[in-house]
């Protein structure tokens, strides 16, 4: 039997050997007899049947396919689907390793098919579709529409009343569909400027801002190609936002927290032509500049009055508290020990025929220290502070 051949086997030692190596070989040859009628290993419950499973057999075939191409760097391999960012220009922004933002994103660019007019604006997170962004002859529509709907939407009319925050969230979505699709025409610039505008009313300066940084690069790329057709008209209200910047650069100079107005301003003086330079609203936004420059707060505000456009005067508005500030720091010294209360206020802007406005620059006047007997400001007696109105000179 198989029993008795391995114990002889176990038993036989050949001749010729001395004492000691025979015990040896025979102690070997019982080892591998012992070995031969033991059971098999198990690994996690499962026999071998002749496949050595034991936690160091399997790290060393798993060894054999580490690296680039083995089992790991397999199940890191990302879908078709999400790698659709380097077919969308991922390689050209920054490379296929950077985590793209909505900036990023807004540069990638489609052909939009969508016919929805209204659309909120979202940033994006993903690659724009082209189902989601609307045509330039969907956006031409919708705009028109939004013009006619802000002009009415004070009138109790019985349509949807809607808020400037609405407004914005339209005009944002526009100006991001027109992006992703690179138009950058003369219809951009309409958008833009009638948000730029909006913005304004509504005393948002920083969609103010945004509008007309991007308005100056497109009259930039523009210029020289005009006779295009989708340029034509597109510099006709150049000369008004150059007017609009160089008051908005005024308006930060006199701000703390900002140091580059003046040097910004310097910069569109240098560019301008002589033919820009008598433009009217340019010529009136550099008299401002002038005015604010010399702390002639009497031509500041005459300037105001005549302002070209409504635009124009809200952008002033900006600047009128510290304008009134060191006009009445001025008035104090100059004027003594008293003076007539209606002049003060005229000459910081304030309509003295309006007796609403008139008992609200009274009223500032007197948050700021100012002492009065009657409608006589006694300068003397006086000692100025800031206003405790709580009047913001800047939204930065």
């Amino acid at each position: 039997s198989s029993g008795r051949r391995e114990s002889n086997e176990a038993d036989f030692v050949p001749l010729g050997l001395t004492k000691k190596e025979k015990k040896a070989l025979k102690k070997m040859n019982s080892a591998k007899a012992a070995a031969a009628t033991s059971p098999k290993p198990k690994v996690g419950g499962m026999k071998s049947d002749g496949f050595v499973q034991h936690e160091r057999a399997l790290a060393n075939r798993a060894y054999r396919f580490q690296g680039k191409g083995g089992i790991n760097d397999v199940s890191s391999v990302k879908s078709t689907v999400e790698n659709v960012e380097k077919y969308m220009g991922k390689t050209v922004i920054g490379g296929l390793n950077r985590q793209l933002s909505d900036v990023d994103y807004e540069r990638m660019t489609v052909k939009g098919t969508c016919k929805i007019l209204e659309k909120e604006y979202l940033r994006l997170t993903s690659p724009p579709r082209p189902e989601l962004v609307r045509p330039q002859p969907v956006l031409e529509k919708h705009l028109a529409n939004l013009k006619k709907s802000w002009k009415k939407r004070h009138k109790n009319d019985g349509g949807v009343k809607r808020d400037y925050n609405w407004y914005c969230s339209q005009f944002k979505a526009i100006r991001q569909d027109l992006t992703v699709q690179r138009i950058f025409n003369a219809f951009a610039v309409e958008v833009y400027e009638t948000h730029a505008k909006i913005a304004l009313e509504e005393d948002d300066i920083n969609e103010y801002n945004q509008s007309q940084t991007q308005l100056k690069e497109l009259y930039d790329s523009i210029h020289g190609h005009e006779d295009k057709e989708a340029n034509k008209g597109a510099l006709k209200n150049m000369n008004e936002f150059v007017a609009y910047r160089i008051i908005y650069y005024v308006f930060l100079s006199g701000n703390k927290k900002y140091d580059g107005g003046s040097s910004d301003i310097f910069k569109i003086m240098l560019k301008l032509t002589q033919e820009q330079r008598n433009d009217p609203f340019i010529r009136h936004a550099l008299q401002v500049r002038a005015a604010v420059a010399d702390n002639d707060y009497h031509k500041f505000f005459a300037l105001q009055d005549n302002a070209p456009t409504k635009t124009g005067c809200i952008l002033m508005d900006k600047i009128v508290p510290s304008i009134r500030k060191t006009a009445l720091e001025r008035i104090c010294k100059a004027y003594r020990p008293n003076v007539c209360a209606f002049f003060v206020l005229k000459e910081m802007g304030f309509d003295v025929e309006d007796k609403n406005d008139y008992m609200l620059g009274k009223e500032w006047m007197e948050s700021c220290g100012c002492k009065f007997d009657g409608e006589v400001f006694l300068t003397k007696d006086s000692v100025l502070k800031e206003s405790t109105l709580g009047v913001k000179n800047s939204l930065i």
